[in-house]
């Protein structure tokens, strides 16, 4: 994908994010935590606050030339007990863009801003267990399963940010990956 850019979104993108997240609703509905009547109701300028970069979250953006192909966000919690945890949500890709990169270009941009904010630890995720594109695009990028069972079709799934006092857990952590991913039951599509 030579022509494309990622970035975080700002409030003069309200038009296209909306525009995209809506279609993404309407695809995959299972996937979002709303409806498309309860998002195509929001006033532009609700949604335009959700673009405004926060200490607490930002939204991501790939553009092909000027046309916005994919979107992600990436919240992190308020609450002081969990304030090392960070959700990545909202993930979608234009079906014109996929299978070029887009998706690994956004999480790639979530990752990495996640890893330079140094009280974060980890970095979370559900995806629906019947979605085998973005199941492997979060292998991939090195999320594992959680130990916790799937809930409503919903696979959790976890990335321990990169810290030196983590290198050795994670070592053994790696191990059981394997173990999780060959006893996974995946319908087939």
């Amino acid at each position: 994908m030579p022509a494309t850019t990622v970035r975080p979104l700002a409030p003069d993108d309200v038009a296209a994010y909306r525009a995209l997240r809506l279609a993404g609703i309407a695809e995959l509905p299972a996937t979002f935590c709303t409806t498309y009547a309860a998002e195509s109701g929001l006033p532009l300028a609700q949604i335009a606050q959700r673009l405004r970069i926060t200490s607490r979250q930002i939204i991501f953006g790939v553009f092909d030339k000027e046309q916005l192909i994919a979107i992600a966000g990436l919240r992190r919690e308020p609450i002081a007990v969990v304030h090392d945890k960070a959700s990545l949500w909202g993930v979608y890709v234009a079906p014109q863009a996929r299978g070029r990169g887009a998706g690994r270009q956004l999480v790639q941009a979530a990752i990495d801003h996640a890893c330079a904010i140094p009280e974060l630890g980890r970095v979370r995720l559900a995806v629906a267990q019947d979605n085998h594109a973005a199941l492997t695009l979060y292998l991939a990028c090195g999320f594992t399963l959680e130990d916790c069972p799937a809930s409503d079709g919903m696979l959790p799934m976890q990335l321990w940010l990169p810290r030196p006092a983590r290198a050795s857990a994670s070592a053994s952590a790696e191990s059981n990956v394997f173990m999780k991913i060959n006893t996974l039951q995946i319908p087939a599509k």
